[in-house]
C-alpha cells in the first residue's frame, strides 16, 4: 500500500508543479516582470527540489554514485554539493564522475571555480541556514 501510495503522491507532484508553472507563467506575463520573476522563482524551485531529492533518493545516489566516503541524504544539503565534496574526497562511482563531468560541462559558468559540483559544496552553516527558513 505504502509503494502505491508513494507513487501516486509523485504523480500529483509532477501534476501540480506543471499547474503551477502554468499558472505562473499566466499571472507574471500579464503583469510584464516575467522574466525577472520566472528566473528567480526557477532557480528557487530548482534548490529545493535538488536538497528534497537529496535526502528522499539517499539509497538510490549511494547505490548508483557512491563507493562509501560522504553520505547522500543530508537534509538540507543538495545532490550537486554531495557530489563535489564526494568528488574531492575521490568516492564517486563511474556514473558518480558521468554525472559530475556532465553537470561540469553544462554550467559553463563554474568552469573558472573549478565546476558547477565544487561550487555549490555547501558548508555546515549554510545547510542549517536553509533549515531554518
Amino acid at each position: 500500500m505504502g509503494f502505491l501510495l508513494s507513487i501516486i503522491a509523485l504523480i500529483l507532484f509532477v501534476i501540480i508543479y506543471i499547474l503551477d508553472e502554468l499558472t505562473s507563467l499566466f499571472i507574471n506575463v500579464r503583469k510584464r516582470k516575467w522574466f525577472k520573476v520566472i528566473s528567480k522563482r526557477k532557480f528557487t524551485k530548482a534548490f529545493k527540489i535538488d536538497v528534497f531529492a537529496n535526502y528522499l533518493f539517499s539509497d538510490f545516489w549511494t547505490l548508483i554514485f557512491s563507493t562509501g566516503g560522504y553520505a547522500f541524504g543530508r537534509f538540507g544539503e543538495t545532490l550537486s554539493s554531495c557530489i563535489g565534496k564526494k568528488k574531492i574526497e575521490k568516492t564517486l562511482s563511474w556514473s558518480g564522475l558521468l554525472l559530475y563531468y556532465i553537470l561540469y560541462a553544462i554550467d559553463f559558468s563554474q568552469w573558472k571555480n573549478k565546476g558547477h559540483c565544487i561550487a555549490s559544496i555547501m558548508l555546515d552553516r549554510e545547510i542549517e541556514e536553509f533549515l531554518k527558513r
